[in-house]
């Protein structure tokens, strides 16, 4: 009777493994900004078993919040338009307040970075569009577009 409860009880701690299905946070980090700017950040989770995309979190520190409602990759002049999964999430520290919001893109979405030229982020918000390059025309990279060629080169499968 023993070994079937301990059976039992295994059974239910692999179920319980089984439906939480692990994520790597990749990295995170911000876009190209000028002085004085609201600089997004962003951090990419890779889906380890299902193996289908990432989600992309996108986070503004600044006293003002920020309901983030899309985020549009231009990329060499082509919108990538996503809308945001959830309600922005806020959380609140001396004053600055952080908006967080997050999409989720499949993982063929990285080959459009991977000999692109140009590419910019506009996250749409409540507050109005905020724009910033990821990737410039003369080959500056944010810590962002790091985090996605990270991503790309050691999470994907068979690429």
């Amino acid at each position: 009777m023993k070994i079937q409860y301990a059976l039992l009880g295994s059974l239910i701690l692999l179920t319980g493994c089984v439906n939480n299905a692990p994520t790597k946070v990749i990295t995170k980090g911000p876009l190209i900004c000028s002085t004085g700017d609201v600089c997004p950040s962003l951090s990419a989770k890779w889906n380890q078993e299902t193996r289908d995309g990432f989600k992309i979190t996108a986070d503004i520190d600044n006293p003002t919040k920020y309901d983030i409602k899309q985020l549009v990759f231009v990329v060499d002049g082509q919108a990538y338009t996503y809308s945001t999964i959830q309600p922005t999430v806020y959380t609140e520290a001396a004053g600055i307040v952080n908006s967080s919001n997050s999409i989720f893109v499949p993982r063929s979405f990285l080959n459009s970075f991977r000999n692109a030229k140009e590419i910019d982020l506009k996250l749409v918000t409540d507050q109005g569009e905020i724009v910033r390059p990821i990737l410039t025309a003369d080959g500056q990279k944010s810590s962002a577009f790091l985090t996605f060629e990270k991503g790309y080169t050691e999470e994907l499968p068979g690429k």
